[in-house]
């Protein structure tokens, strides 16, 4: 009796043993699952965070999108709601990619920068053309622009403080290029964010940890670039930073203090003396709009002659403004048509009571 307990205690022992080894498979199927599928997502979406995006000027209906899962996509977004959305796929890196961004005027030359610490050109129209530059970061990539200037240099930020600058003609297949300059920015690191000036050739600024933005001059590219101002923006560790694309001295940034900040380089005399002949489409001047020395632009276009943004948002509000009191004249027309009818109503029925007595 007691031998028979004992195989039945081992017996229901086992069963329970057996039972936690199936839910420990049954949770590492579920996790495999979730790598490849995540529910809720269509299919050829990336299995874990988007780092960074790039709408590509030229076919403007392809946005690129660099992801956490190691992988870049290209997206179709005129076909979003259909599973052809997800263009293409790339796999050439094998960490994190952090940033991704279109060739300012080649449509299908997409650069791609990873944690891997290496940087690639992807042609999007073969998925297995990419120019690899191989060892190109010192440390984790930060940020990656294209310049608009000289649109064959490719300028790259590393975590540790190293901003650097390539030739895409010079890349091969595979290779170790060498950058055209290379420099330490920050000496304790925390390159934050980087962005050219559209307007004014080899204004370069970058931002840091260290809560400043600094701009750079770049215009003699075959030489390391020149420090050419700072500012402390006040608004903690920087993170982002970008020039406003219809003024040539105006840029926000934002930082750890949840706050914005602008930097207004109009009465920076060391600025204006460096990059103000360099303004493109601009002139040399009284300012039109403050009287003030200095280089500007017109005030109602841009260079690439579409309006001007604060002319734009100023048009929309008069024209909202206009459709209010339409809505308005219209609603109050209305209000008092529909009391002219209620009393007709009342007077109808007042009549047909009387008649019916």
């Amino acid at each position: 009796m007691k031998a028979n307990m004992m195989m039945m205690g081992k017996t229901s022992n086992d069963h329970h043993q057996n039972n936690n080894s199936k839910k420990k498979k049954n949770k590492k199927k579920q996790k495999k699952m979730r790598a490849t599928t995540t529910p809720g997502l269509r299919p050829g979406s990336h299995t874990d965070a988007i780092l960074s995006l790039s709408w590509n000027t030229n076919h403007r209906q392809v946005l690129a999108s660099g992801s956490a899962d190691g992988t870049v996509k290209l997206w179709d977004v005129t076909k979003a709601m259909t599973p052809s959305a997800n263009a293409a796929t790339f796999s050439h890196h094998k960490d994190k990619v952090a940033a991704v961004e279109w060739h300012p005027t080649e449509g299908t030359l997409l650069a791609t920068g990873s944690y891997d610490r290496t940087i690639a050109l992807v042609d999007a129209r073969d998925s297995n053309s990419c120019k690899t530059i191989k060892g190109a970061l010192s440390a984790d990539l930060e940020a990656l622009v294209w310049d608009p200037h000289s649109s064959h240099y490719l300028t790259a930020a590393s975590e540790d403080g190293v901003i650097s600058c390539w030739d895409v003609r010079t890349l091969g297949q595979s290779s170790n290029s060498k950058p055209v300059w290379s420099f330490v920015a920050e000496e304790y690191g925390g390159v934050t964010d980087l962005t050219y000036n559209p307007m004014v050739p080899g204004m370069l600024a970058s931002c840091a940890i260290n809560k400043t933005v600094t701009l750079w001059d770049t215009y003699q590219q075959q030489q390391q670039p020149m420090a050419c101002g700072n500012k402390e923006m006040n608004v903690g560790r920087l993170y982002a930073l970008q020039f406003y694309p219809s003024s040539p001295w105006l840029m926000g940034c934002g930082g750890g203090g949840g706050q914005l900040a602008i930097w207004d380089m109009t009465r920076e005399a060391a600025i204006q003396n460096r990059f103000g002949s360099r303004v493109d489409g601009g002139v040399v001047g009284d300012d039109i709009t403050t009287g003030k020395e200095g280089v500007t632009e017109d005030a109602t276009t841009t260079p690439s002659g579409e309006g001007d943004f604060e002319a734009m948002m100023a048009a929309n509000d008069a024209a909202m403004d206009k459709a209010r009191q339409t809505a308005a004249v219209t609603n109050t027309t209305d209000a008092s048509n529909n009391q002219a009818k209620k009393k007709k109503g009342k007077k109808k029925k007042k009549g047909a009571h009387k008649r019916g007595r």
